[in-house]
């Protein structure tokens, strides 16, 4: 599936899956973090890589600034990845939706496997900038935005999330 189709979609599974939920639920700090594509910045990388990355994970959110996560994925060389991230979220939007929709960015850093140094030069550490969008239940999305490097394409990843 084009990964531009994959992400239209997410989107709507997402939203349906929030509206479907009771709306007086109290959200669950764990949730489960589905992975679901990437989508690369760089032109070849689109063409070569590969930009399905099913996987699962776990996030646990400590305070409103503060998530952690871990998981499995393909990545985008076709190989296994687990990762460890800390994500801080300090920036905050809230819109008066049906379904509680809010925004939160900030930044993810942590470990992650299955890279070699010539794809990814800082691997095993790993960062981007990340947005989160959710409803009040807690269902929603991750969207993770990595920079290219001199060797390598960036990326924006998506995870749909529901709460555990």
């Amino acid at each position: 599936m084009h990964p531009l189709k994959t992400l239209t979609t997410g989107l709507l599974v997402a939203v349906s899956l929030a509206t479907a939920h009771a709306a007086d639920t109290p959200p669950s700090p764990w949730s489960l973090d589905i992975n679901v594509t990437s989508v690369h910045t760089e032109a070849w990388a689109r063409r070569q890589l590969n930009q399905d990355n099913p996987g699962l994970g776990i996030e646990v959110k400590f305070s409103p600034d503060w998530n952690a996560a871990g998981g499995f994925y393909k990545n985008s060389y076709r190989r296994e990845t687990a990762y460890l991230l800390g994500i801080w979220t300090p920036l905050h939007w809230h819109w008066g939706l049906p379904c509680g929709l809010t925004a939160s960015a900030g930044l993810a850093a942590g470990l992650v496997s299955g890279y070699r140094r010539t794809e990814v030069p800082t691997a095993p550490l790993a960062a981007g900038a990340v947005l989160r969008l959710r409803t009040a239940q807690g269902f929603g999305i991750n969207l993770l935005a990595v920079p290219n490097t001199q060797s390598g394409s960036g990326f924006i990843g998506l995870q749909l999330v529901a709460p555990l």
